[in-house]
């Protein structure tokens, strides 16, 4: 025999996920299930609901004729309360509608299925089953919105947050307000991944060095167009992240060449580095970097026009292992670091010296030979380009004669 409820609307305990018994099924012992929510203002308006199959007890007081799936629809953003002994009666299940389309349908579906022999989702372990196996595969915005569900599911999002390995602050939404950053990472001491370039509008040195000052586990750091931080940021990430591998800083003009020089003292296994238009950098900062982090793989100095050829002549003297350079409106470098750069990097994929005037096919066409990818077009190539732009045609020729 079913144990009674305590009562209509009191709930059930904490073994059963903060389900609630539904009012007006007293001594049924139905439990309303959290199954959707409708996700709050800033972060979208799409919603869930829950279908309620044969036996279900609607909102609205009607129920489900035995066998058909279609009479009894909730609508989006719409919890019902679904019987245990009415599904048991006819075996029935709920389904889980989305509106629109949703990669993630058939996790969710996982998720919010509940039949009395698998029981409540926030039954299975937390730690150990729920966070690192299921919530993991869903969107941010979407585990965001389960908290309003429950004070169940609010407490397994905190968990997960305190937990989250990755965090992109472009899964959430266009622009993720201040407060909603603060309280999102202020319990976590794990994080491996933070992306911030969507925050670049309001983001300062007083929300990232708290965040960064209790993640000593680092290794992706993305910055770009993040223009209100300073020069402290980079020294904190360089004292509290001494495992970092890529660091982006595009668009950064702050990072002058001491703050670099503390990255480059601290952050030794540095594999990759953006740092796009940061204008204050010389070349004596950049030698400095290159000769401290021999394992870069992949440097991008473009749009700096104090970068001449002695940076990138130390660059491929002390970083052998480097695949990816960006020179792109590097105006000083000329041809001989580019021969010098073919040289001593055998493992180089690509190079991008766009608007780079004074380095000529001469010294590119050594490396065009090597199958290196290049971002400009041999001069030939590139007549043909502009005849055809001048005069609406051009003339065919053989160009591996």
């Amino acid at each position: 025999m079913r144990d009674r409820p305590p009562g209509p609307g009191r709930a059930l305990g904490p073994g059963n996920g903060g389900s609630r018994c539904a009012p007006g099924n007293r001594g049924r012992g139905e439990r309303r299930q959290p199954l959707c929510a409708r996700q709050p203002g800033p972060w979208g308006t799409a919603a869930a609901a829950v279908r309620p199959a044969t036996g279900a007890v609607g909102n609205g007081g009607s129920r489900c004729a035995p066998g058909s799936l279609g009479s009894c629809r909730a609508e989006p953003g719409e919890l019902r309360p679904w019987g245990p002994e009415a599904a048991e009666a006819s075996g029935s299940r709920c389904e889980l509608i989305l509106p629109g389309s949703c990669s993630s349908l058939a996790l969710w579906y996982l998720m919010m299925s509940v039949t009395p022999t698998r029981g409540c989702l926030l039954d299975l372990p937390w730690e150990d089953i729920l966070v690192p196996h299921i919530l993991c595969h869903l969107p941010l915005q979407q585990l965001l919105s389960l908290q309003r569900v429950s004070k169940s599911f609010q407490s397994l999002i905190q968990l997960y947050l305190a937990n989250m390995r990755c965090f992109d602050s472009s899964q959430i939404g266009p622009a993720i307000p201040r407060a909603a950053f603060v309280n999102l990472l202020k319990d976590n001491e794990v994080l491996q991944q933070l992306a911030l370039q969507n925050c670049s509008d309001w983001l300062t040195d007083q929300e990232l060095l708290p965040v960064i000052g209790q993640n000593h586990h680092l290794h992706q750091i993305q910055l770009k167009g993040c223009a209100q931080l300073s020069r402290h940021a980079l020294v904190a990430i360089s004292l509290s992240c001494p495992n970092l591998r890529q660091l982006s800083l595009a668009h950064c003009e702050w990072v002058d060449s001491l703050s670099l020089r503390s990255l480059a003292d601290h952050c030794k296994a540095l594999e990759a580095v953006d740092l796009t238009a940061c204008r204050q950098l010389k070349d004596e900062a950049i030698c400095y970097l290159v000769q401290k982090c021999g394992r870069l793989k992949s440097l991008s100095l473009a749009v700096n026009a104090n970068v001449g050829d002695m940076a990138v002549e130390e660059t491929a003297k002390c970083c052998p292992e480097l695949e990816h350079l960006d020179l792109t409106g590097c105006l000083r470098v000329k041809n001989d670091s580019i021969r010098v750069l073919a040289e001593y990097c055998p493992k180089l994929r690509s190079l991008k010296v766009k608007h780079c005037h004074n380095v000529a096919e001469s010294s590119l066409s050594i490396l065009r030979s090597r199958g290196v990818e290049l971002d400009v077009e041999p001069p030939l190539q590139r007549a043909l380009v502009l005849l055809q732009d001048v005069v609406g045609f051009a003339p065919f020729i053989n160009l591996q004669i």
